[in-house]
This record gives C-alpha cells, sequence and structure tokens, in this order.
C-alpha cells in the first residue's frame, strides 16, 4: 500500500499543476485521461515493475470515491477530508467537466491518439491480479468504514462497488 502511495504521489507531482487541480482547487486533485496515456510521459515515473499495481490501485481508489459521492453524498464532504483521492476526469476542452468511469483507466495507459507512441511504453495487462486486489480492497474498505465513518455499513458500500467492476 505504501509503494501505491510513493507512486501515486509521484505520478502527481509529474502532471502540470493545471492539470492536477483542473479548476484551480488545490484541495482537490484530478487526472485527466490524457495523463495516463502513452501520449504523455507522466506515467513513466511509475516504476515498471509497479504499474500493473498502481493501475488497479487507482482503480479502486477512484472506483470508491465515485461510490461514496453517488450514495452518500450528504457525508461525501467528511469522506473527501479523510482520503483527498484523485478524481478521473476526461480531457480538456470539452470532456474534462466529466468524471469518467475509473474502468477507463485501463483503457487509458495502453492508449496512443495516433499510434505513434504504442510503442513508447509497454502494455499492460490486467490479469489476475485483479481478482487478487479485489479482495485486498474489500478487506481495506472495511477496516476504513470501521475505523474512520462507522456509520457507513461497509458490506453495502462494497456490494454498491461490486456492481461497477469490470
Amino acid at each position: 500500500m505504501q509503494e501505491f502511495r510513493n507512486d501515486l504521489n509521484a505520478f502527481m507531482m509529474s502532471i502540470p499543476e493545471k492539470s492536477r487541480h483542473h479548476d484551480s482547487n488545490l484541495s482537490e486533485f484530478t487526472i485527466q485521461y490524457e495523463c495516463l496515456t502513452k501520449d504523455n510521459p507522466y506515467f513513466d515515473v511509475v516504476p515498471m515493475k509497479n504499474r500493473k499495481d498502481f493501475a488497479i490501485s487507482l482503480f479502486f481508489t477512484i472506483l470508491i470515491d465515485e461510490v461514496f459521492y453517488t450514495y452518500f453524498y450528504d457525508r461525501y464532504h467528511e469522506f473527501q477530508k479523510l482520503t483527498r483521492y484523485p478524481k478521473f476526469i476526461g480531457n480538456c476542452p470539452g470532456s474534462c467537466q466529466y468524471h469518467f468511469h475509473p474502468r477507463e483507466i485501463f483503457n487509458a495507459i495502453n492508449y496512443s491518439r495516433d499510434g505513434i507512441n504504442l510503442r513508447q511504453r509497454s502494455s499492460i495487462a490486467i490479469d489476475h491480479s485483479f481478482i487478487l486486489a479485489t479482495e485486498i480492497m474489500r478487506v481495506e474498505v472495511f477496516e476504513f468504514f470501521s475505523h474512520h465513518l462507522d456509520t457507513v455499513d461497509p458490506k453495502h458500500f462494497w456490494n454498491l462497488c461490486l456492481k461497477e467492476l469490470p
């Protein structure tokens, strides 16, 4: 988990500030789709050996944030204050006002707009690691809500997350 936090911090700091804080809100971090693609170097700060796990961890981080926002909006401010999870948004101009489903992370990391950069970075296949990570995240979700937001039923929350898995 600490490795993911370190990689996420390095990744976020590699993204230009105008994209990292899209709406100039310094308390909210954003990741635009294009920042994960092969057309930009930002994802390259994540060591090759960590990229698959990073993508899966980022998926769950974004998913948990979006599920909480969607189903527990009245408590979202409290959740956001505890987590400060990044938002996954579209590219400017046009799509940057939309939050993307986290499954698009898996498309973004292997995408190149013009195809020229496709060979620049090895493609990442999300295989059985996703299944293993799902159980780890279930445990993490239960622990988080038990310790930090005990008014949220972790079983109910996790079932909402499961509906969104690819």
